[in-house]
């Protein structure tokens, strides 16, 4: 049984939200992601982000509409999941785009995770990118109905060149 909540997130959640990215960063893409990159991950910035985001603040470069949702376990954040229209030009009339999906290692398998999809996306048609070299990733979308659509990219918006795979549904 699943006891984690999941509703949208609010300004206070920022520190919640920055603990969950940065740690399942830590979980997820260790061995996959140049360490250098995961050692700059920092809590208290990423919480002011968060934050800022959460009360409609769009970042430079940043993009407007989205909604961020937490999954909530007892008192403490679990896992986040960002969705909005798409960013891609070849998809952007069509789609909606998830935007980020993270849990801790510890929610793997328990639900939360399709939780959070849910509430971002219910079965709407939608994309994501993942990065190509995530296997539990690209097995969790395609549980959810995702497939690759061809498209790739090389993302290096995090200070190291990150190859993806665009998945779409619906």
């Amino acid at each position: 049984m699943n006891d984690v909540s999941v509703r949208p997130a609010v300004p206070d959640d920022g520190p919640g939200i920055a603990r969950v990215h940065v740690q399942s960063w830590h979980e997820a893409y260790t061995g996959r992601v140049p360490d250098s990159l995961l050692t700059r991950l920092d809590r208290t910035s990423s919480s002011r982000r968060w934050a800022a985001r959460l009360r409609g603040e769009v970042p430079p470069g940043g993009q407007p509409g989205g909604q961020t949702w937490v999954a909530v376990r007892g008192r403490s954040v679990v896992g986040f999941a960002s969705a909005g229209p798409c960013r891609d030009p070849d998809r952007s009339t069509a789609d909606e785009e998830l935007w980020a999906l993270y849990v801790l290692q510890a929610e793997y398998g328990t639900g939360t995770g399709k939780a959070l999809m849910d509430a971002a996306l219910d079965d709407r048609p939608a994309t994501l990118w993942v990065l190509a070299d995530n296997p539990r990733a690209l097995a969790f979308y395609a549980k959810h109905g995702f497939e690759p659509d061809g498209a790739t990219r090389d993302d290096a918006r995090w200070g190291a060149t990150l190859h993806e795979v665009r998945l779409a549904r619906g």
